[in-house]
């Protein structure tokens, strides 16, 4: 999970700028795909940390309304400054919340803290809960392969996963907490992920893109580090 020193190095260097960047544009792609509809929606995130990942995305999608759920009271200290339509509150993402609105988010994001619970599935279940119909869950995880090789560089701090995530595990999560499945696939190619730490500025727009062109050529479907999973709650 993330702690306050890797918190306050996400403001400052440019491979983790690039990292939570990255993931706000997948999440704003994939609902412009599947919810071009929708305008100004509005977002609940589980697991934000210190919220900079929540804002982009917020600011990203003009949400209507923001909230954002973390358990760490010192990362949520640590929260940049939100507008009044965007705040970050401490709770359990597994437990009840009073500040949740039943079937009534377009959107619920999960980004990159599914791999840190125990029972993963109270978070799909209460995220099927927040939604109203129609309403779209999306989860990030990193691959495991790639995750295991990066923290054996040391390109990334040690943490703890209670879970390996893959394909087959978003698709048994979800279906139980009653979603029908509408994307997954994986994103972020490992050689443009370290372009960065090469203290080179590379835009979450072009690595999406270069993603596009990386998937037709499917031989390069090894090289991507993360994995991005969106479901939706029909009824």
């Amino acid at each position: 999970m993330i702690n306050i020193n890797y918190s306050k190095e996400r403001k400052s260097k440019k491979h983790l700028i690039f990292r939570y960047k990255s993931r706000a544009f997948e999440t704003y792609s994939a609902f412009q795909k599947f919810l071009p509809e929708i305008s100004f929606p509005k977002i609940l995130d589980f697991g934000s940390a210190d919220g900079i990942t929540l804002l982009e995305t917020h600011n990203l999608l003009k949400a209507k309304s923001s909230l954002g759920i973390e358990y760490s009271k010192e990362l949520i200290d640590n929260a940049p400054n939100f507008p009044k339509n965007c705040s970050l509150i401490k709770g359990d993402v597994t437990e009840n919340i009073n500040e949740i609105k039943i079937n009534y988010y377009d959107l619920v994001t999960s980004l990159a803290i599914l791999e840190h619970l125990e029972n993963p599935i109270q978070l799909f279940e209460k995220a099927h809960d927040a939604l109203k119909i129609g309403g779209i869950i999306i989860a990030s995880c990193p691959a495991p392969i790639w995750d295991k090789i990066s923290g054996k560089a040391k390109l990334h701090h040690d943490e703890f996963h209670a879970h390996d995530f893959e394909q087959s595990v978003f698709d048994e999560l979800s279906q139980k907490a009653g979603f029908q499945k509408l994307q997954y696939r994986r994103f972020m190619s490992a050689p443009i992920g370290f372009l960065p730490y090469l203290n080179l500025n590379v835009s979450p727009r072009f690595s999406h893109y270069v993603d596009k062109w990386l998937h037709i050529a499917k031989i390069f479907n090894w090289t991507f580090v993360n994995q991005l999973y969106v479901a939706q709650k029909i009824a």
